[in-house]
């Protein structure tokens, strides 16, 4: 009896003491902010322009936060969440590159192939498998017949081939043999694996490196930057015209031009779908059909609307837009659209609602997409259709966990975008939408993340809470121009009217740190972070160009005139089709890295390893150190970086081998990063993407850390934050991460 009292105690000491355990354990909210500079929020708060910020720092404290090399978005929350550097996360760049190809892929994740059922065996088993089944079901039905022998024998074996031989054909037709996987290749353990294996419930929202998502014991991931659209590309939106322009043509960031002829008011074109990755048949790519249809109202809009078409079966009804209480003026003209047995009637500066659209592989395969469209002008016909944003809950791959978390999210706050870059700069930086429409977009985007955030304001059901807003960044890539009157791209009379763009929706941040501090209890920890900050983007620097000039490369004519795309990218075009290898050192790639073209590592590699590739990268160097930008005389490059100063752990066959690092004013080029070899070395940049960070160097380049603790510390690193949330959670740290718990 005295040992079951005993053993009864002890239990309840257990349970106490678990759960005094479990009551230290503090509610954690970060909150990042990708792009959000260190300079400008210190100036911000300091004017008094961001009051939650101020009384955030004021409460707890305000660093600088140094972002790894480069100072990229994948790169740096990466190590954020791991605590590792950007060697052993493997995440260095938006791009990496096949040493036996020397072709470009991303770096984020990697497509492989999943055998479905048997693969190619799969028509060869399970057809003669259900034809001897139905011989011997029609021989023994036929047996109690009067049929003769060899009648019996001739009908089972017959019916059974002829049964077998559609199966064959039926399997081949409808049933792929593979299928397309996604690999997450960050490397790590991040922290909301770490917490949810130690029983902290957590939610991850909209984070980069989290697709495919991370299986997590007890929370919810809905995946951030690494979500691709229909075509598996980062975003390709679309641009339907009438005015005479090059058929097809894509632009340089992956847009497609579709010109529209149209008869007795009426036309029909293509929206772009999935590349078909799981038959032979029908080759390329599953496109849709769109009507559009020239509307001219004279009374009021809803006589023009038709009887609205009944939803895929499945699919919920939010692609569908009600207008039938809408009204417009006398002698409208309004467009019809009609995709997907849907249609929406629009006219002039408006957004559509969702349309859900349906690809179909076969009779059983479809994948499920929705988009939006703006009609810019009708006559000519100006059409911006977004990119096709996975279903969210009808996705193709996961975009979450549990699979169905963002269906969820979606019955919740209607669709919303699940496209991992979320916001369309493309379009705006190939001027084919103005920045109001971008900033429409904005605004409807940021509203659907901050509806989100809600959510755990309401309920607050979990104790690591993690959500990534990337408007920041964005805005500041888009709308930098208009604060430089001497930038390239400065236009006079829309400064006027956009220079506080950027201004606006830094204190956007600051409210959502409000509406965060007022929800949040005393004992509650706040995090409010970015990635990197933000510099001037005047000059592009097209370092293989640099290359040539400098005998570091060397080609077989007068090089690849034609300019690269991210249609190259996703869909594998043509690289690198004049460089003559054998006679090549050194060749760009990605944002600011340089490889050295190593024999025994590259295809043709003709640099030996050991002194000549020291020798070599030291000369690589010190010449673009010294490099001064005749025109200004600056220099475009502040520092040039070899992998082991800034990299641990690293795999030699994979990172970069020197990583550029551009002064403020300077970036490596478009074309750089794909490979490309435009005429000259630099030039300036007159796109709508104005400023950056990717290649810059993260000394001038910090983002921002607040927090409602104290940390006695001038700066901190990125990969700090880790053991620092780790430490706070009574989480043991891991001794491979390379960040030190802030105090």
């Amino acid at each position: 009896m005295k040992t079951i009292i005993l053993y009864l105690c002890a239990l309840c000491a257990f349970a106490v003491s678990g759960n005094l355990h479990a009551a230290e354990i503090p509610k954690i909210v970060i909150l990042a902010f990708d792009g959000a500079d260190m300079n400008l929020t210190k100036q911000w708060i300091e004017a008094g322009h961001l009051p939650n910020l101020d009384k955030l720092q004021k409460i707890g404290c305000f660093k600088p936060l140094v972002p790894p090399y480069p100072p990229q978005t994948p790169v740096s929350w990466a190590s954020f969440a791991t605590g590792k550097n950007p060697g052993k996360t493997t995440i260095f760049d938006f791009l990496k590159r096949d040493p036996k190809t020397y072709m470009p892929d991303f770096a984020m994740n990697s497509v492989s192939k999943q055998q479905v059922l048997w693969g190619k065996r799969t028509s060869v088993i399970i057809a003669p498998s259900i034809g001897a089944v139905l011989f011997l079901v029609i021989f023994f039905s036929l047996f109690f017949t009067q049929c003769t022998r060899i009648t019996l024998l001739a009908s089972s074996i017959g019916s059974a081939v002829s049964i077998c031989g559609v199966l064959f054909f039926l399997i081949d037709l409808y049933l792929p043999q593979e299928k397309p996987i996604v690999i997450n290749n960050r490397q790590g353990k991040t922290i909301w694996e770490l917490a949810t294996t130690h029983g902290i419930k957590t939610r991850v929202i909209r984070f980069p490196n989290t697709f495919p998502p991370d299986t997590i014991e007890d929370g919810e991931i809905l995946s951030g930057l690494g979500v691709p659209d229909i075509r598996g590309t980062m975003g390709t939106f679309s641009y339907y015209t009438n005015e005479v322009v090059e058929q097809n043509k894509d632009t340089e960031m992956g847009g497609k031009v579709i010109q529209v002829k149209f008869s007795n008011n009426k036309a029909e074109t293509i929206i772009y779908g999935p590349r078909n990755k799981l038959f032979k048949r029908p080759p390329g790519e599953i496109n849709l059909s769109l009507m559009l249809e020239l509307v001219q109202s004279t009374t009021n809009r809803s006589e023009n609307i038709p009887p609205l078409s009944t939803p895929l079966q499945g699919v919920d009804e939010g692609g569908v837009r009600n207008l039938s209480k809408k009204e417009s003026s006398e002698n409208t003209h309004l467009l019809k659209i009609e995709a997907s047995g849907q249609t929406q009637i629009l006219k002039e500066g408006e957004w559509s609602d969702w349309f859900v659209l349906e690809f179909s592989f076969n009779l059983f395969i479809k994948m499920y997409g929705i988009a939006r469209f703006y009609v810019i002008s009708i006559e000519p016909l100006k059409l911006y259709m977004s990119p096709v944003n996975f279903h969210p809950r009808h996705p193709p791959l996961p975009i979450s966990y549990p699979k169905n978390y963002a269906g969820d999210i979606a019955k919740n706050i209607g669709l919303y975008k699940t496209l991992g870059w979320a916001i369309d700069t493309w379009a705006l930086n190939e001027e084919r939408i103005d920045e109001d429409i971008f900033l429409d977009d904005t605004n409807f985007t940021v509203n659907k993340e901050i509806e989100m955030l809600k959510i755990f304001l309401e309920k607050q059901d979990v104790r690591l809470y993690i959500q990534l807003f990337e408007f920041t960044d964005r805005i500041q890539h888009m709308f930098w121009r208009f604060r430089e009157e001497d930038h390239p791209a400065y236009d006079r009379e829309k400064a006027e009217k956009y220079k506080g763009v950027i201004f606006e929706y830094y204190k956007k941040m600051d409210e959502i740190v409000g509406l965060v501090m007022e929800k949040l209890d005393d004992k509650s920890i706040l995090f409010v972070c970015s990635d990197h900050g933000f510099n001037s983007f005047k000059k592009a620097v097209n370092y293989n160009t640099w290359l040539v000039k400098n005998k570091y490369m060397a080609l077989t004519s007068e090089g690849d005139s034609r300019e690269k795309t991210l249609e190259d990218l996703f869909g594998r075009g043509q690289f690198w089709p004049n460089v003559d290898w054998d006679n090549t050192k050194a060749y760009a790639l990605g944002l600011g890295d340089i490889y050295i073209n190593l024999e025994g590592r590259e295809a043709y590699g003709i640099v030996r390893p050991g002194r000549q590739y020291e020798k070599l990268r030291n000369e690589i160097k010190e010449k673009l150190e010294a490099w001064v930008d005749d025109k200004n005389g600056q220099r475009p490059v502040r520092r040039v970086y070899k992998r082991e100063e800034v990299y641990k752990g690293f795999d030699p066959n994979l990172v970069p081998d020197l990583i550029v690092a551009n002064n403020n004013g300077y970036r490596v080029s478009w074309q750089t990063s794909l490979g490309g070899i435009p005429k000259d070395i630099l030039e300036d940049n007159k796109k709508n993407w104005s400023a950056d960070h990717c290649s810059l160097d993260p000394e001038i380049t910090k983002g921002i850390f607040l927090s409602n603790l104290k940390f006695d510390v001038n700066e901190a690193n990125i990969v700090d934050i880790f053991p620092t949330i780790l430490q706070l959670l009574n989480i043991p740290i891991p001794d491979d991460v390379d960040g030190k718990a802030l105090k």
